[in-house]
């Protein structure tokens, strides 16, 4: 049986034809109850962290303000019953945040979890994909 997809791809069907690619795509959002969900944005963000380091520099390369990302961080490590995301404070040295060992955890488990869906949908989404007419309807024409 195959192993997950590689970090940071979504299950997804494409094809190529005159140029412009046809993309079915499967986003994977875990509904945790009264505790929140996490999707492909605060995976991302978490991974962004663990990548630089830091919650300014993941908002920024997910074009978010500092503040946003902080609720985000605050939000999701309020969703566990330990944090996913450990921060020091700031001084000389610059402050910093790092993913705690549940955080590193709970990403790849969210990945692990996209790349069964993956495999598990490929063929459906590939029959979806055969059933699309050529063009998308205009906006006007699609009913909202």
């Amino acid at each position: 049986m195959p192993g997950p997809m590689p970090r940071g791809r979504r299950a997804a069907v494409s094809s190529a034809s005159n140029g412009s690619e046809l993309r079915l795509g499967l986003t994977i959002r875990i509904d945790l109850g009264g505790w929140g969900s996490l999707g492909p944005g605060k995976i991302a963000l978490l991974e962004l962290i663990s990548k630089h380091g830091s919650i300014t520099s993941a908002g920024r390369k997910m074009g978010m303000s500092y503040r946003r990302a902080w609720l985000l961080v605050d939000e999701i490590n309020h969703m566990f019953r330990e944090p996913l995301v450990e921060t020091q404070m700031g001084g000389t040295g610059g402050g910093g945040a790092r993913l705690t060992k549940l955080g590193r955890d709970v990403v790849g488990r969210y990945r692990a979890i996209e790349g069964a869906a993956a495999v598990a949908s490929a063929a459906d989404l590939r029959a979806l994909k055969l059933a699309l007419p050529a063009k998308p309807p205009s906006r006007e024409s699609a009913g909202g």
